[in-house]
């Protein structure tokens, strides 16, 4: 790889354009760093879009045929960012499993689902109902007496909010659920989209042996829960610091910084930015000047902790949350101070 300014980063540019076929181009009219950045994000955003919209057609394909038996799902399953290794799960009233099974399978339920391998599209799996095919998630079927909710504020959503989401795969629409929901997407929603990519995102060897940077990010949010539990700034800025790694790997502090300009307070955007020279004061190589600059900023304390965690946060082997749970946690905290 090549260093992001140089000569050989613009010959790299030019290649990558001449690979494309676009014949001999100008470096005015090669994309900047920024608009890069800008269309990753587009992109990132269309993509949970059209993965989201494929969801609820999965959900409203299961739910239709037995809406006899009021289906409900956690309304938040259409708030997350959406994998394909998540389990979604659709609470019906308690009625025989056959029954509901029955209406599936005379339902276009099993035509739209059948599995490439001939497969039945519904089996059983400790006393739930798992559905097979190409579904967008892994798709259960449970009996309500069998989900133990703990949080009596959870919002549920049933097939006339979903009938209501499905305005067709571009049409963008917001829907009141059950009981009060924020606006959609929320800031935590926007927070998975950008730690999610992390995954793919490999660090050196030499000094991450934890290999990629969403196992390092939630290792350093881990270790900072431990060290300020209730700073819900600074939490966010140790499991946010490095989302920039899978936007702009040149220069991911900045990348960061303005991905989330409107989405985190300036304490956490400050943290966030000058974390790195929290490692310098810590190693020595900061200049004299620049660390005055920095003793004397009101956050210090934060910076350099964040820096040691940031340091420590790079163990193989060790238990993190996933990300939807660390969210959980700081959204949690939020709602608490806000009242």
């Amino acid at each position: 790889m090549c260093a992001p300014t140089g000569p050989g980063y613009e010959e790299a540019r030019h290649e990558a354009m001449r690979d494309l076929r676009c014949g001999s181009i100008a470096s005015r009219d090669i994309p900047t760093k920024q608009e890069i950045r800008d269309k990753v994000l587009l992109l990132a955003e269309d993509q949970q879009h059209n993965l989201r919209q494929r969801l609820v057609h999965d959900l409203l394909t299961v739910m239709r045929p037995i809406k006899a038996f009021n289906p409900q799902i956690d309304a938040q399953v259409l708030e997350r960012v959406v994998r394909p290794d998540d389990q979604v799960q659709v609470a019906v009233d308690d009625v025989p499993q056959g029954r509901i099974i029955e209406l599936l399978l005379q339902a276009d339920f099993s035509t739209a689902c059948e599995s490439s391998s001939g497969q039945s599209p519904v089996t059983f799996f400790e006393g739930e109902i798992r559905l097979m095919g190409n579904f967008i998630v892994n798709l259960w079927i449970v009996s309500r007496s069998a989900v133990r909710c703990v949080d009596e504020t959870v919002q549920i959503c049933g097939l006339a909010e979903l009938e209501q989401l499905w305005q067709g795969p571009c049409e963008k629409t917001h829907v009141e659920f059950s009981s009060a929901s924020p606006p959609h997407p929320d800031r935590f929603a926007y927070y998975a989209a950008l730690l999610a990519p992390l995954e793919n995102v490999v660090l050196s060897p030499e000094r991450h042996p934890e290999k990629d940077a969403l196992y390092h990010s939630l290792q350093v949010f881990q270790l900072a829960t431990e060290e300020r539990p209730y700073d819900e700034e600074f939490l966010l800025a140790a499991l946010l610091h490095d989302v920039g790694k899978a936007i702009d790997p040149y220069n991911h502090v900045v990348a960061v910084v303005e991905s989330l300009a409107d989405y985190v307070t300036e304490r956490t955007a400050l943290l966030i930015e000058q974390h790195e020279q929290g490692h310098q004061y810590l190693n020595g190589t900061l200049g004299m000047r620049a660390r005055r600059r920095l003793e004397a900023d009101p956050n210090f304390e934060e910076l350099l902790l964040l820096a040691e965690c940031d340091k420590r946060g790079r163990q193989r082997g060790v238990a993190v949350p996933e990300i939807e749970d660390a969210l959980a946690e700081i959204r949690t905290m939020s709602d608490a101070f806000s009242g």
